[in-house]
């Protein structure tokens, strides 16, 4: 069997992966914590962890383990602060931690397991894996978007792997 989805699906997100990186490294490291517009929610650092920790959470099980959140190097993106959020340096620790992780539950697709059905924690996603990997790459796409918009309103031009 040629894979030719496993393959697709593994380049895509590769790509997403990269450009989450790429932004993380150009970010200015002082405003990495800060507070970006009117909304105490967007901290650069929160949305990268976030996009990172949903990929762990998705692929190495967290969605079966209900301490997952706690065990993240970082706690919960969702109750983090400047004080607790991990710095661009330590950001990019975890996400360089979490890389072949990531690499290696990607290497183990293949269009069969793409077509497997999923679990039954998973009911919202759609019927088989595939759509999960689907639902991931839309949720980096968001956030990748949303540190973007950052990155420019910051006088630095966007970050985007295409290639």
């Amino acid at each position: 069997m040629s894979d030719i989805l496993a393959n697709d699906v593994r380049l895509q997100f590769n790509k997403a992966l990269d450009t989450l990186r790429g932004i993380a490294e150009v970010f200015p490291a002082e405003r990495w914590l800060e507070v970006h517009g009117d909304d105490v929610f967007y901290i650069p650092s929160r949305i990268a962890y976030h996009a990172a920790s949903y990929i762990d959470f998705q692929m190495m099980g967290g969605i079966k383990d209900p301490d997952f959140d706690a065990k993240l190097p970082y706690g919960s993106w969702r109750n983090g602060t400047a004080q607790t959020l991990p710095s661009k340096e330590a950001f990019l620790s975890y996400y360089d931690g979490l890389y072949p992780r990531i690499q290696e539950m990607l290497n183990a697709l293949t269009d069969e397991s793409l077509s497997a059905p999923l679990e039954p924690e998973r009911p919202h996603y759609g019927k088989s894996l595939l759509s999960v990997y689907l639902y991931m790459l839309r949720e980096l796409g968001a956030h990748e978007g949303e540190l973007n918009k950052m990155l420019v309103d910051n006088g630095i031009e966007d970050v985007w792997v295409n290639r």
